[in-house]
């Protein structure tokens, strides 16, 4: 994969981001009209944030009350760190509850079983307050299984820089993220449990579920699979793939793939448009369950961008990542929750064949062979029909060529339905636990490097 060119760091004994540049009252206010335009539509009127508490950081007066520990992680603007304490030191409020002031925030959790928790694990109906969360999260921090001692949350900041420009941007987008993840709630979206930092400062960041190795991991994992499985024959003029392993790793593609389509078909849903699909932004938890995150693109899709002789909408061009971009999104057409269908495909692809479909191409390329003549690498003959017709689909040139995620996903239960019935004894069992055996191998194979 290829990565963003670091930029210098500043930080303190906690981790804490701290960048040279000042931000000035015209870009506060500019940044706070695109977040109020960014968060105007039916979306936040219909979905409410949860209650979420705050934890300061270094500017605030009160000292840091979040450690950080080793990077996870890291993008253009942001970089993911996790929490390894939380060390509570401003005073409980009385009024840090309901409401954040303008009668939005609701405990959504409120009203379940007494005992219920989320699938992290997180209490879904104990909590009035945000102190009552602060409280919950500086006691629980570290998760203890099987005799390990694991951290939970992992904080999302910005990278600390000299560049107004990046400072800006960053900024941009994660407070844009966080107004996003405080209203999403799905399984396989990462959960926001909390903020930290002032709003609108180089201080801020969002508290979230930690997850613990990436969909790039896991392919990666997949690839050396593979390699392992792989069998020369006649000099290395041949090759042939275990056929066990060869269904062990398309039955797990396919199981990520269903979740992830899950997961988007909910965001569509929801008149949403994700715009940067791609396995860097999508993780797994310590249950080995698929989260999608990075939200710093998601987009509403309000009726003052519609353009009504397409259909679509007037969006920005070139938003994502360009081995995963849909021609139009690509050429600046009007486009909509297709351009994620297309991205998709391309990512079903690659976690089935092990290998990138694009990243050989620089940008020019791009628009010569895949924009304009079509170009798509070919697709293993062995597949089942089934299989050929969802990735033949999603990456129509034609947008409205592109089946929907809810078709999408019926293409993929049923995938999964039928590899599941055609699998061995031995490997029999729920989905969970051959999720957590899966998860339990790669992790392994991972730290072992």
């Amino acid at each position: 994969m290829k990565k963003a060119s670091p930029i210098p760091t500043n930080e303190d004994a906690n981790g804490t981001s701290h960048s040279t540049v000042t931000l000035t009252d015209d870009f506060k206010k500019r940044c706070t009209a695109k977040l109020e335009v960014a968060s105007s539509g039916n979306f936040f009127k219909s979905n409410h944030a949860r209650l979420l508490p705050s934890f300061d950081r270094g500017a605030t007066g009160t000292g840091d009350e979040l450690t950080l520990g080793v990077k996870l992680g890291e993008g253009a603007f942001c970089e993911v760190k996790e929490i390894i304490a939380i060390t509570l030191k401003r005073k409980p409020n009385p009024e840090d509850g309901i409401s954040n002031g303008d009668g939005k925030e609701t405990n959504s959790n409120k009203g379940g079983d007494e005992g219920e928790t989320d699938e992290a694990d997180f209490p879904v109906n104990l909590f009035q307050t945000k102190s009552e969360i602060r409280d919950y999260m500086a006691e629980n921090f570290i998760r203890e299984e099987g005799g390990k001692k694991n951290t939970r949350y992992a904080l999302k900041q910005l990278k600390p820089t000299n560049s107004q420009k990046h400072l800006e941007q960053g900024l941009i987008d994660i407070s844009i993220e966080a107004r996003f993840l405080a209203c999403l709630n799905h399984p396989n979206v990462i959960k926001m449990r909390g903020i930290a930092g002032d709003p609108l400062s180089p201080e801020f960041g969002v508290v979230l579920d930690k997850l613990y190795l990436t969909l790039e991991n896991m392919m990666d994992l997949w690839t050396e699979r593979k390699n392992m499985a792989t069998s020369k024959l006649c000099g290395c003029l041949f090759a042939s793939v275990d056929k066990k392993e060869k269904s062990s790793l398309v039955f797990e593609a396919i199981t990520v793939a269903y979740d992830l389509a899950c997961a988007l078909r909910y965001i569509h849903g929801n008149n949403l448009v994700y715009r940067d699909i791609k396995p860097e932004n999508a993780g797994f938890d310590v249950r080995g369950d698929i989260k999608l995150f990075d939200f710093g693109f998601c987009k509403e899709l309000t009726k003052n961008l519609l353009d009504k002789p397409s259909g679509l909408y007037k969006l920005t061009r070139m938003t994502g990542s360009p081995p995963y971009l849909s021609p139009e999104n690509f050429l600046g057409k009007p486009y909509g929750k297709s351009t994620d269908v297309f991205s998709f495909g391309v990512l079903v692809w690659e976690m089935l064949h092990q290998k990138f479909a694009f990243y050989q191409y620089n940008r020019q390329d791009y628009k010569d062979v895949v924009v304009e003549r079509n170009y798509r690498p070919p697709i293993d003959t062995s597949f089942s029909a089934r299989i050929k017709e969802l990735i033949k689909e999603s990456w129509d040139p034609d947008p409205k060529g592109r089946p929907t995620f809810d078709r999408i996903s019926l293409l993929l239960k049923a995938l999964y339905q039928e590899l599941l019935n055609g699998e061995d004894d031995d490997k029999s069992g729920t989905r969970s636990q051959r999720n957590i055996d899966a998860s339990v191998r790669s992790f392994r194979a991972r730290n072992k490097k």
